[in-house]
C-alpha cells in the first residue's frame, strides 16, 4: 500500500475494497494519495496512475458545483452519499458514478476517502436524444415566391396587414385564434404544403373536416399522423439542381417539424418588417434569413440536448425578517453557444415554437439538482419557470407529468412559475393543468404579474398559490402616489384571495420597507442576492 495513505486507510483498505469497486483517498487539495479497485473501468486510469493526479480533474464541468458541495459538507459531517456524479474518463469519454465520501480521521485536515461505483440512472436529457434524420429536406425558392404572392394578395384585400395575413394563409378562419394556430403544427404544415403543392392543403383540410379528431388539453386539434407526414413530405421536394433549392433540414439535427417552424419563422420575420410591402421585400434575401434561423435553431438544440447551460439560484426571502424561503432557478448559457441574454434566448424559443424542449430540460436539471443536494445534506426549495407556450403543449405535458411522478420525495422542494410572456388561449383548461400540478403537491406561482398578456383575467381564472409582482412596478412604486396605490391594490386583492405575493427586483431598503407596509409576503432582488451557482448559494442557507 502507498505510504502516503493515512493509517485509517491502511487499516480499512480491505473493507473498502469489498464494498466498492473503486476507493480513493484525497488530500485537502483533491490530489489522489491512495487508489485501489477498478479505477480503469470507472475513470480510465490504473490505480498507480491515479496517485498524484487531481480527482477534481475527472469531474465533469457540468457537475463541478456538486463536487464542491460534497467537499463543503464533509467539513461539517462525517459521511455524504450516495451522490450521483458525472465524470470524464482519461480518454475524454463521459461517465457517471455513485459516490460515498467520509472525512478521514488521523490524517491531515481536509483529507477524505471516497468510494466509487458505476451509476446506472439518468443524469442528462441528452441520453434520450434520438438520432437526427440524415435525409435533407429541400424547399424550392419558387415556393417561397408563391407564398409571398398569396400573402400580399390576401393582405391587400383585408385590413389585418401583411404580418397578420401570414397565419390567415394557414387556413385560419377566426383571427382571434391566431396565437393558437401559430402553435399548431397542423397550421404550419398546411401553410408550406399549400405553397409547395397546389391543392394539397385543400385536400388535407377536407380530409380533416370529414374525420375530425378531438385532443384533450389546450393544444389545437391536429391531423392524423399519416396526414401530418404527407403534409410535410408534400412541402419539401428534392431535386437534382441544388442551386434551385434551400435545404431546411437534414444531417444538422433539425427535424422535419423543426424545419417547418424555421421556414415559417423566417417568413414571419420578413412579413413583420415595416418595409415588407412587396413580394421583393418578402422574398429578397430569404435564403440568408433562413440560414440564420437554422443556425440559431441548431445552437438551441445543442444547448438543450448537450446541456450547455447551468442552473443559477436567486434567493426569495421572507420580507419581514430576510430569512430564505426558496430560490428561483434561472438558466445561464454557455457563451460559446449563445452569447445573448437569457431573455433573448427565451423569446427566440417561444417565437419559433420550441420553448417546451428547454422547459423540460430545465425541469429535469433542477429536479436532479434538488435531489442530489438533498443526498449531500442540503435541503433547498427551488421554483422552475414554465412558459405559457409549454403549458399548452400536449407533448410537453406528457413528459412533464412523467417527471413529476418521480418527484414524490421533493414535493415541497419543487415549485413552478407560469410566465406571462405569451398569451394563453384556453384559461379553463390551463387551470385544470395547474390544479393537477398542485394536486401532486407542488406550489404554483404566476410570474411577472401585470406586465404580461392578461394580468387580472389570469388571476380571476387561474388558481395559484403565489403571484410575483413584476419588477417594473416595484421600481416605479415610489415615484408617485398612483404607483403606490396600484401596488397596494394588487397586494390587497391577493391577500383577499388567500394568495401570497413576491415583490421582484427589490434593490434597496426603501423599496423593501414599502412592500412590507402594503402587505407583500416575500421579496426577490439584488438587495438580497444575485443569481449564483448552487455551491455559492450556501451563503443563503446559513
Amino acid at each position: 500500500m502507498d505510504e502516503k495513505a493515512s493509517p485509517e486507510m491502511q487499516r480499512l483498505a480491505g473493507l473498502y475494497a469489498a464494498l466498492a469497486s473503486t476507493v480513493l483517498e484525497l488530500g485537502p487539495d483533491d490530489i489522489v494519495e491512495y487508489a485501489s479497485g477498478k479505477t480503469i473501468n470507472i475513470l480510465g486510469c490504473s490505480p498507480p496512475d491515479m496517485v498524484g493526479q487531481s480527482f477534481a480533474a475527472f469531474v465533469h464541468s457540468k457537475d463541478f458545483a456538486i463536487w464542491r458541495l460534497v467537499r463543503h459538507k464533509l467539513k461539517k459531517v462525517s459521511h455524504v452519499g450516495p451522490v450521483p456524479l458525472r465524470v470524464l474518463r482519461a480518454d475524454g469519454s463521459a461517465g457517471a458514478i455513485e459516490l460515498h465520501g467520509v472525512a478521514a480521521t488521523g490524517a491531515a485536515p481536509g483529507t477524505i476517502q471516497i468510494s466509487l461505483n458505476p451509476y446506472l440512472g439518468q443524469l442528462s436529457i441528452g441520453e434520450n436524444k434520438r438520432a437526427p434524420s440524415l435525409s435533407p429536406r429541400q424547399f424550392k425558392k419558387e415556393h417561397f415566391q408563391k407564398l409571398a404572392q398569396r400573402l400580399t394578395d390576401y393582405a391587400s384585400g383585408s385590413d389585418i396587414g401583411v404580418s397578420g395575413a401570414l397565419m390567415k394563409l394557414a387556413g385560419l378562419e377566426d383571427a382571434q385564434n391566431s396565437d393558437q394556430a401559430e402553435n399548431s403544427l397542423w397550421a404550419l404544415h398546411r401553410l408550406l404544403g399549400d405553397a409547395a403543392t397546389e391543392g394539397a392543403a385543400e385536400r388535407l383540410a377536407k380530409n380533416k373536416q370529414e374525420q375530425p379528431r378531438e385532443i384533450e388539453g389546450p393544444q389545437a386539434s391536429s391531423p392524423e399522423p399519416g396526414q401530418v407526414r404527407s403534409a410535410v413530405r408534400g412541402a419539401f421536394k428534392r431535386g437534382r439542381d441544388e442551386a434551385n433549392y434551400v435545404t431546411v433540414a437534414g444531417a444538422d439535427g433539425i427535424s422535419e417539424a423543426d424545419a417547418v417552424k424555421a421556414a415559417v419563422y423566417a417568413m414571419k420575420r420578413a412579413a413583420a418588417q415595416s418595409n415588407a410591402k412587396t413580394i421583393q421585400a418578402l422574398t429578397g434575401g430569404y435564403e440568408k434569413r433562413l440560414e440564420k434561423v437554422k443556425g440559431q435553431l441548431r445552437a438551441f438544440k445543442k444547448i438543450v440536448m448537450q446541456e450547455h447551460f447551468d442552473v443559477a439560484l436567486q434567493p426569495i426571502v421572507n420580507i419581514s425578517d430576510g430569512t430564505l424561503h426558496h430560490f428561483e432557478a434561472l438558466a445561464r448559457f454557455d457563451q460559446n453557444f449563445f452569447a445573448g441574454s437569457p431573455f433573448e434566448f427565451m423569446c427566440f424559443a417561444e417565437d419559433i415554437g420550441v420553448i417546451h424542449e428547454f422547459d423540460l430540460a430545465m425541469t429535469m436539471k433542477v429536479v436532479s439538482l434538488i435531489k442530489r443536494m438533498r443526498r449531500i445534506g442540503y435541503n433547498i426549495a427551488a421554483a422552475v419557470n414554465i412558459s405559457g407556450h409549454s403549458i399548452q403543449s400536449q407533448g410537453f405535458l406528457r413528459h412533464f407529468f412523467n417527471i413529476l411522478e418521480d418527484c414524490g420525495d421533493i414535493r415541497d422542494n419543487l415549485m413552478f412559475e407560469l410566465t406571462e410572456s405569451s398569451k394563453i388561449d384556453d384559461l379553463e383548461t390551463t387551470n385544470r393543468i395547474l390544479r393537477r400540478i398542485r394536486d401532486f403537491g407542488h406550489k404554483v406561482s404566476l410570474d411577472d404579474f401585470g406586465a404580461g398578456a392578461a394580468g387580472l383575467q389570469y388571476l380571476r381564472v387561474l388558481k395559484v398559490d403565489c403571484v410575483k409582482i413584476d419588477g417594473i412596478y416595484i421600481r416605479k412604486g415610489l415615484e408617485d402616489p398612483e404607483n403606490r396605490s396600484f401596488l397596494k391594490s394588487i397586494a390587497d386583492m391577493c391577500a383577499g384571495l388567500g394568495i401570497e405575493t413576491v415583490g421582484e427586483c427589490v434593490e434597496n431598503e426603501e423599496q423593501r420597507q414599502f412592500l412590507e407596509e402594503i402587505g407583500v409576503t416575500y421579496a426577490q432582488g439584488w438587495l438580497y442576492g444575485k443569481p449564483v451557482a448552487p455551491d455559492e448559494a450556501l451563503q443563503f442557507l446559513s
